[in-house]
């Protein structure tokens, strides 16, 4: 029975502190208490639930459409399209031993001054 009761008490929100920059469940000096509370009715959190569950789902089946083109690609000798999607490019090391090249500054003419004319 106590475990029946303790199942359906309702849960104690904790209340977090923000302290700087950092947030926490003890207070630190100068700690801000934090109002957190889901103001969605709760039609309002089962709708954005479905969204993301129906997002999460479309998310997987675009990639594994898009694994099954690269597969097929691969399959027939064609280059796979490298975009967006693929592994993040890596950073252009400098090459050891290149010289820098000075950059030239230009030529500025000098003008005759009018007393020279």
């Amino acid at each position: 029975m106590i475990a029946g009761v303790a199942l359906t008490w309702p849960a104690q929100a904790q209340t977090i502190y923000r302290c700087g920059n950092a947030y926490s469940q003890l207070p630190c000096p100068g700690a801000v208490p934090l109002e957190l509370n889901d103001a969605r009715l709760p039609e309002q959190k089962l709708q954005t639930d479905a969204a993301a569950i129906t997002d999460a789902r479309l998310a997987n089946a675009m990639a594994q459409q898009r694994l099954a083109e690269e597969q097929r690609q691969l399959a027939n000798n064609q280059p796979v399209p490298q975009g967006a999607a693929s592994a993040p490019a890596k950073p252009l090391a400098k090459a050891v031993g290149t010289k820098k090249q000075k950059q030239k500054k230009p030529k500025v003419k000098k003008r005759a001054s009018p007393a020279q004319k």
